[in-house]
């Protein structure tokens, strides 16, 4: 029972120690077959981490999924939808961050779904979203970033500008609020007094306004520098 319960924080400290970092899938690999039962869905989910930076997403989706299946976090969760996110399966995406908000609803959950609704077209939830960052962060500039994207999308013009200027007010340097104030999206259609909006670009952009912005997801291709 004692060597038990010892083992798990050995092992995590060889698999943290900078030799055994460096092997990557393989020293998780040894840890899933090493560890006990109830550990294991831990390093499959390092392990899946692990896949993730060597780009392979369809094995890291399967680890993830072991994890979840054994059992469910969080970060299981997250980590898998942005696997789904990456290969534009955007649905199931916002299903796990939606598990992950059931189990936590963290800053970090509430992001990612949000830029997912956004891709999705689901304006109307990415303002839900979107003010429920701002009631996590309030004092944070890019808090504001997905829902005033959102308000300019569907033409709401006047509390885009709203969450825009209190981004800027609290950060100069955040260009998604400046730019916003500059260039609405483009209106598509007529009807009545009211309009509908669409993105000024395809559904991509909000992949590279996530990382370059602030929402980063971790699996953001090596090489690819972020933007202030």
């Amino acid at each position: 029972m004692h060597k038990l319960i010892i083992f798990p924080i050995v092992l995590l400290s060889v698999l943290l120690s900078s030799n055994s970092f460096a092997s990557g899938v393989d020293a998780y690999t040894e840890a899933i077959n090493q560890s006990p039962d109830d550990m294991k869905y831990k390093f499959y989910l390092l392990r899946g981490i692990a896949y993730r930076g060597e780009r392979d997403i369809d094995a890291a989706i399967k680890d993830f999924s072991v994890s979840i299946q054994m059992r469910p976090t969080q970060d299981a969760y997250l980590r898998r939808g942005e696997m789904y996110f990456e290969k534009g399966a955007y649905g199931i995406a916002e299903q796990d961050f939606s598990a992950a908000i059931e189990i936590n609803p963290s800053l970090e959950a509430y992001k990612l779904r949000g830029v997912t609704y956004l891709v999705l077209g689901k304006l109307e939830m990415a303002i839900m979203d979107g003010t429920e960052i701002i009631k996590l962060a309030p004092n944070t500039s890019e808090s504001y970033n997905i829902r005033m994207e959102a308000y300019a999308q569907i033409g709401k013009q006047a509390l885009a500008r709203e969450d825009a200027s209190r981004a800027l007010s609290l950060d100069q340097r955040n260009t998604v609020a400046s730019e916003l104030l500059v260039n609405y999206p483009e209106k598509i259609e007529l009807t009545g007094t009211s309009s509908r909006y669409r993105p000024r670009q395809d559904i991509s952009k909000y992949r590279v306004w996530a990382n370059n912005k602030g929402f980063a997801f971790t699996a953001q291709p090596a090489g690819e520098a972020e933007q202030d």
